[in-house]
């Protein structure tokens, strides 16, 4: 049972004078509010505004429970979710005693049951399904026993046909995992080294400093290798003949690396092109035929594949946020087939599979998989985000373009899976699995400090 915390009646603290302005702003689901609070309180009207907005849709505002900490510099605050029985602490962190101006205010999620934190889940996909902002499928498994399924809205709206369990979807960036595995299903077989540079291999590469970068470097998004030169929707023009990997090499091969390779992070599509290369010209094979052969086959995943444009029938059809704000199509914004960076078509069952066989070591070496998904960067391993604090890691890799949401997050210690698809613009998917994540993981503990308090209603 929540008790308040009963404190001394006195003039409010500026640190819960600044609180109050926050949830009444919050709660007032206004962003010139919230703009007028973050001018006010952070000298940037901007301040997490999406964030703002997002949480509020998700929770539906916040009710006052308790006061856990009234001082010269810090309030927290329990609150209570309005649109489910969940709990919000939220902290307030002046800059110094008496400042007007704000260090911080965040909000974390406290953990609840994973049977409530289901609940919560499907209300809010449902929520989102019903004001027209999702749709598509998500899936949760845990211990390989399904907990969660849920299919929304429209595959397409034209057509009026509605998303099933087992509708194809683009994946987009989430293909990156499967060139890494591809890649590392070479290095597992000692025909390419992690710190061989890629010009060992491509050697006919236009920039020969380009060809300098280490496989590692590519796999990790620090070899400065760039974007690919067709996914943004002024780069129809490119478009309009790309149809190969050879293609994208022949667009992008003469540039250097944007910066000093291995120096830092930065993410990469046109490096996994390379990588892509890298598969061909060792194994073969093309680089669709050798996803297909080493990696779908051996997964189970029957319905993933690399549809070219005419090949589309079947897949969920995109619709991106217009202009105007009204859904339009987005097909016109996709390239003519998916390549190594990403683009290509999966249902989440075969997601779920691709899973399943990693952690079965029928894909790669079971201490290749530990190395990719371990995290090289602050969240990024080798072809795998990865992230989380030690006690709640997981690792996974999402996907957006117009029209195209995706994300795959795995999680070791649970041993939970969850997959979410949409035909929507990102970042959809990710809001969705984030807030299920926040509501497993263990909760973050109360700051330390005496509590007092005036009474809140």
């Amino acid at each position: 049972m929540l008790l308040f915390v009963m404190g001394p009646v006195g003039a409010s603290t500026p640190a819960e004078t600044a609180f109050d302005e926050w949830l009444a702003a919050f709660n007032s689901n206004d962003g010139a509010a919230l703009r007028k609070f973050n001018e006010a309180r952070f000298g940037d009207a901007g301040h997490n505004i999406e964030y703002l907005l997002d949480s509020r849709e998700e929770t539906g505002g916040l009710a006052m429970v308790r006061v856990e900490r009234n001082d010269a510099t810090t309030f927290v605050a329990l609150t209570k979710e309005r649109n489910f029985p969940a709990y919000r602490r939220v902290t307030v962190q002046l800059q110094k005693p008496g400042s007007p101006l704000l260090d911080e205010i965040s909000q974390d999620p406290l953990r609840m049951t994973q049977a409530d934190a289901l609940k919560a889940f499907d209300a809010f996909a449902a929520r989102l399904a019903a004001a027209d902002r999702f749709s598509g499928v998500l899936v949760i498994e845990q211990d390989g026993k399904r907990l969660y399924a849920g299919h929304f809205g429209l595959a397409d709206r034209e057509q009026q046909v509605p998303v099933r369990l087992d509708t194809p979807f683009l994946f987009a960036s989430q293909g990156k995992m499967f060139t890494a595995v591809a890649v590392l299903q070479l290095i597992g077989a000692g025909k390419v080294g992690f710190d061989d540079p890629i010009g060992r291999y491509l050697v006919d590469y236009p920039d020969k400093k380009m060809a300098k970068v280490t496989i590692r470097q590519l796999l990790a998004h620090q070899g400065g290798a760039g974007d690919m030169g067709v996914l943004n929707p002024d780069e129809g023009e490119n478009r309009a003949w790309v149809r190969s990997i050879g293609d994208l090499i022949k667009l992008n091969g003469r540039r250097p690396p944007e910066f000093p390779p291995g120096s830092r992070f930065e993410y990469s599509n046109y490096g996994f092109v390379m990588l892509g290369a890298l598969v061909e010209k060792v194994s073969g094979q093309s680089y669709y035929d050798y996803v297909a052969e080493h990696i779908f086959k051996p997964a189970g995943m029957k319905a993933t594949r690399y549809p070219v444009a005419a090949q589309m029938a079947t897949v969920a059809r995109g619709y991106t946020q217009g202009e105007s704000g009204a859904l339009i199509p987005s097909a016109d914004q996709l390239p003519w087939r998916g390549s190594p960076a990403g683009g290509g078509v999966s249902t989440a069952g075969d997601e779920v599979r691709f899973v399943e066989a990693l952690r079965a070591g029928k894909l790669i070496p079971l201490p290749l998989l530990i190395e990719a998904t371990r995290q090289q960067t602050d969240w990024y391993g080798y072809g795998f985000i990865s992230s989380g604090p030690a006690e709640f890691p997981h690792w996974g890799h999402g996907g957006g373009a117009a029209g195209n949401s995706a994300a795959l997050s795995v999680y070791p210690s649970n041993n939970m899976t969850m997959v979410c698809l949409s035909n929507r613009d990102p970042p959809v998917c990710d809001r969705l699995l984030t807030s299920l994540h926040y509501h497993l993981a263990p909760a973050r503990p109360a700051p330390a400090g005496k509590d007092a308090s005036k009474p809140k209603e």
